[in-house]
């Protein structure tokens, strides 16, 4: 219970609502301000914390592709101020979504998918598809990775020299892009989904086309990814709502909004590809019909105290579904917390998940049909059997 409670958690806090344009009322929106997290203290503590999330980190950080792409931009992902990803009709899409490349494609021609990257620092469009072109003819693997490659004898000398000359990207797969299109202020590149990934060589998603949008202006740079029926509707609320948009006084750092919906959750409960062990099932068990009577989850993370708080936010159709989750909740807080006491009794010196103090931290509230959970949690609390598990 105590693992599970933390896992649930820190997966908020991981995949965590700045951006206010939404495709439709059903689309889920989950948003990270980089700006805020990759150079706070707080991160930074979480990078000693976790080693090999440290490593990692470092890994995608030094990649030289990245690294390149940013030099030939003039941006910098330090100075993201957001990174969003918008899913349109959430449920009925991650429902119908193909689990392999030979599934049906006919969901992901209808789905709705949009990346939102807004930067400091202004990328001309003008000069956009030549500093693209740029980077994109330069060498898919670095100087390091090939001597790296010549020390090992079991790697042909021939295919070394052979992929010392290939290139990132050939040209063909982005040549549509040297055309822009100018709608407003934005400029739309076309790139189609057929030259992203050659694995969706299928019929279905043969004729479509993402657009690739953007607008600098004021310092600033937005990139949007997905089709352009969303990507124009992104970028005509954007211009419309530019004003009261992006509030530098909030201090969130990351948010997310996700719509539920009880009939189709029942029917991905009966799905073939439900695990009848995960969360579905426990979940349904333990709050029976009130489960199905929550609208939405949603939530945001900021900084405080040497502590990241997150506040979640469940709300149900009615005041009596809220207050039975709530009822369940607070009852499971309370046993965990019970069986940590005996624990303790039992043995004072026996090591414990978590922490006494985390756990009297977990505050759940119910305001009529809303059940408000507050946790505040430091980087070793947040997944306290992977601290200080250093990467070798």
């Amino acid at each position: 219970m105590k693992k599970s409670f933390i896992s649930f958690f820190a997966c908020f806090l991981a995949t965590t609502v700045f951006a206010s344009w939404k495709p439709d009322d059903q689309a889920a929106v989950f948003s990270l301000k980089p700006d805020r997290v990759l150079g706070s203290p707080y991160f930074k503590e979480v990078l000693k914390t976790y080693g090999l999330l440290g490593f990692g980190y470092t890994s995608i950080i030094n990649d030289h592709h990245l690294v390149d792409l940013q030099k030939e931009m003039g941006v910098q992902i330090e100075d993201a101020s957001e990174v969003s990803l918008v899913v349109g009709n959430f449920l009925e899409t991650v429902i119908s979504l193909p689990v392999s490349t030979s599934g049906n494609y006919q969901a992901l021609k209808n789905s709705s998918l949009a990346f939102i990257l807004r930067t400091h620092g202004e990328v001309y469009p003008d000069t956009f598809f030549e500093k693209f072109d740029r980077w994109a003819s330069g060498p898919a693997f670095s100087k390091s990775d090939l001597e790296r490659f010549r020390r090992d004898v079991r790697i042909d000398p021939g295919k070394i020299d052979e992929m010392s000359r290939s290139i990132r990207v050939e040209k063909k797969h982005y040549a549509e892009m040297e055309k822009p299109e100018k709608v407003g202020k934005a400029t739309l590149f076309s790139i189609p989904v057929i030259e992203i990934n050659q694995a969706l060589q299928t019929s279905v998603v043969d004729g479509i086309k993402m657009t690739l949008g953007m607008q600098a202006e004021n310092g600033m740079t937005v990139f949007v990814l997905g089709t352009r029926k969303d990507v124009l509707g992104f970028f005509e609320h954007e211009n419309a709502n530019n004003e009261s948009s992006h509030d530098s006084e909030n201090t969130e750092f990351t948010s997310f909004s996700i719509p539920l919906d009880g009939e189709l959750l029942k029917k991905m409960e009966t799905s073939n590809l439900s695990d009848p062990n995960g969360p579905l099932g426990p979940l349904a068990t333990t709050l029976g019909q009130a489960m199905y009577e929550i609208k939405e989850i949603s939530g945001t993370a900021k900084f405080s105290g040497g502590r990241a708080h997150l506040d979640l936010t469940i709300t149900c159709k009615d005041v009596e579904s809220a207050q039975s989750i709530w009822s369940v909740g607070q009852a499971s807080l309370g046993m965990v917390q019970i069986q940590m006491l005996r624990k303790q009794l039992k043995n004072p010196a026996a090591q414990t998940a978590v922490s006494a103090d985390f756990l009297n931290r977990i505050k759940l509230k119910h305001q009529e049909a809303e059940i408000h959970v507050h946790v505040e949690a430091s980087p070793s609390e947040l997944m306290p059997w992977a601290a200080n598990k250093k990467f070798p």
